[in-house]
């Protein structure tokens, strides 16, 4: 009886122990997918003589929109084509599916919403689809920062008042941008400083369901750098507008956000992962010059990981960064010493390793793309898996102005191809994926 039993109790515990072998473990979160823009347009921005942004080039701004940017596409004209937005619009626009929404260059007193219609012999026209007058909050044209948040129908706008003094905000409809509420922020002026950035820079995360406020606090108006002014990051409830938590920046992890004075309406300087980490991009002053640096606020986290960095040993300012998916990133930076100014061929594209923190420029057929002017500029838009990069066209004479080129970085395998060129005579500024409906 015993040596029965005593087989019977081995017997059970090998059916347990079969049973646990054959448990399997809880599968890993898959990744959210990259959205899939079923149908797009490029549209290409450029300005005549210098390169534009930040209302820094009054010759001419352009914009043509095209269906694709490979290769087997004719050369995109400017010369006789196109739109010229010189006079009404900005640059530095809020873009979601077909849809611009800016505060126009013309003196409108609002907000104004429109797209790019191209017809079937590929002419172009803009077309307004609402016109809304501010409120009480007054916003200057491309000085404000944005976000989408919620089930992204509302467009939060934040930007300052009373000589920056104070932080407004707006909440605006994304089909009629009629504005449902305003208000301003509960953030005061730290003692001893006196005006704040004239945008900084705004985001909403999905994970928590909070919006993130960069901003500056400045010893004095129209100074920026380590000695006169602090980073601050602010934590707002969307729903309330309410602020929940403001956190200083401590000068070593971040003197100042890139594009903290026009958010970006321009280019980007946030980006997320998989896992809704957001990255910002920033810089520190490093023997009187402005050095790029790369921070992450983990997921769970309301502040910087100190011990992050991105972005390390700097040739110059990190300008824009984009997450391209695999754990890369690409950025578009500048090195210092081939010059400084707006037009000076300095800046470059690389990919960001985030894991190790490498960077390798990109390259195409093992040779580096060139050097660009144009530190206001955001030519590289990603969509379904590819980055299309654009490269050159700076205007030195006819004789030595080159073909602005659009190259095509394969996100998951990292190959590049040559795609489509534009037409000589025109500083290349912008690409921006648009939906077609």
């Amino acid at each position: 009886m015993k040596k029965m039993l005593a087989i019977l109790a081995i017997a059970m515990v090998s059916m347990m122990m079969l049973a646990i072998s054959c448990e399997k473990p809880e599968p890993e979160p898959e990744p959210e997918p990259e959205p899939v823009v079923k149908d797009y347009n490029f549209d290409l921005f450029v300005c005549a003589v210098k390169h534009g942004g930040m209302s820094k080039n009054k010759n001419g701004t352009y914009v043509r929109s095209v269906p694709a940017l490979t290769a087997d596409q004719p050369r995109v004209e400017f010369t006789g084509k196109g739109i010229d937005i010189t006079e009404d619009y900005t640059l530095e626009s809020i873009t979601r599916g077909k849809y611009y929404y800016q505060v126009p260059q013309r003196a409108t007193g609002g907000f104004v919403k429109f797209h790019i219609e191209r017809n079937a012999a590929g002419e172009e026209r803009i077309v307004e689809d609402a016109e809304v007058p501010f409120k009480e909050n007054v916003y200057a044209a491309r000085k404000y920062t944005h976000a989408w948040v919620g089930d992204s129908t509302t467009l939060v706008i934040v930007g300052t008042a009373d000589k920056a003094t104070k932080i407004i905000w707006s909440k605006l409809s994304e089909s009629t941008l009629a504005v449902q509420s305003e208000g301003t922020l509960a953030i005061s002026l730290p003692e001893g400083f006196n005006a704040f950035s004239t945008s900084g820079l705004l985001t909403y995360r999905k994970s928590d369901k909070k919006l993130y406020y960069f901003y500056l606090a400045k010893r004095e108006a129209g100074q920026s750098d380590a000695a006169t002014s602090v980073t601050y990051i602010a934590v707002i409830d969307p729903a309330t507008m309410q602020v929940e938590s403001n956190t200083a920046v401590p000068s070593s992890v971040m003197e100042e956000t890139a594009g903290s004075a026009y958010g970006e309406l321009m280019q980007s300087m946030i980006m997320y992962d998989e896992a809704d980490n957001l990255y910002v991009a920033g810089m520190v002053t490093v023997n009187d010059q402005e050095m790029g640096i790369l921070r992450r606020i983990p997921v769970g986290s309301k502040t910087f990981d100190a011990s992050w960095n991105g972005f390390p040993n700097p040739e110059g300012k990190l300008l824009t960064v984009q997450y391209l998916g695999y754990g890369r990133a690409l950025c578009y930076s500048r090195d210092e010493s081939l010059g400084t100014k707006i037009d000076s061929k300095s800046h470059f594209y690389s990919i960001i390793d985030l894991a190790s923190g490498t960077r390798m420029r990109v390259k195409y057929n093992g040779t580096d793309l060139q050097y660009c002017g144009g530190r206001f500029s955001q030519r590289s838009v990603v969509v379904n898996g590819k980055a299309y990069i654009g490269v050159g066209g700076e205007v030195e004479g006819e004789a030595e102005a080159t073909y602005p080129t659009i190259y095509i970085y394969d996100c998951k395998t990292g190959t590049v191809e040559k795609g489509v060129e534009l037409s000589k005579g025109f500083c290349f500024d912008i690409i921006r994926a648009m939906e077609v409906e």
